[in-house]
């Protein structure tokens, strides 16, 4: 597995549920845009799973489309959609998550209005 840091904005608020061993999970997306002069931009999803006390923070913290800085171990996992083509996703297992000051706060607001 691979350990790294992420940094963009929650595209999807954070969902907290119990698993069936009875341990809490929180789970949300992370869209991270890179931007270089002359090229398109380029946005890269990562879905973000946290566990336990951890999960519980986050749901109560993180917002739609506040900034976060995220580590922890990634990993690329293929899939079959339901139409029949592949696909992948990169996901995280967050160690941890926190919310971003790079931005004035002013900034940071109107990054959340979306």
């Amino acid at each position: 597995m691979i350990t790294a840091t992420v940094t963009g904005n929650v595209g999807k608020a954070p969902e907290l549920k119990t698993t069936s061993s009875g341990k809490m999970m929180a789970s949300f997306s992370v869209a991270s845009t890179q931007k270089r002069e002359g090229r398109e931009p380029q946005t890269t999803w990562v879905d973000v799973t946290c566990f336990d006390e951890q999960a519980d923070v986050v749901s109560q913290s993180v917002q739609k489309g506040e900034r976060v800085v995220v580590s922890g171990r990634m990993q690329l996992e293929k899939f079959t959609r339901k139409d029949g083509t592949e696909g992948s996703a990169l996901r995280m297992l967050a160690d941890e998550v926190s919310i971003s000051l790079r931005f004035p706060k002013k900034d940071r607001e109107e990054a959340m209005a979306f």
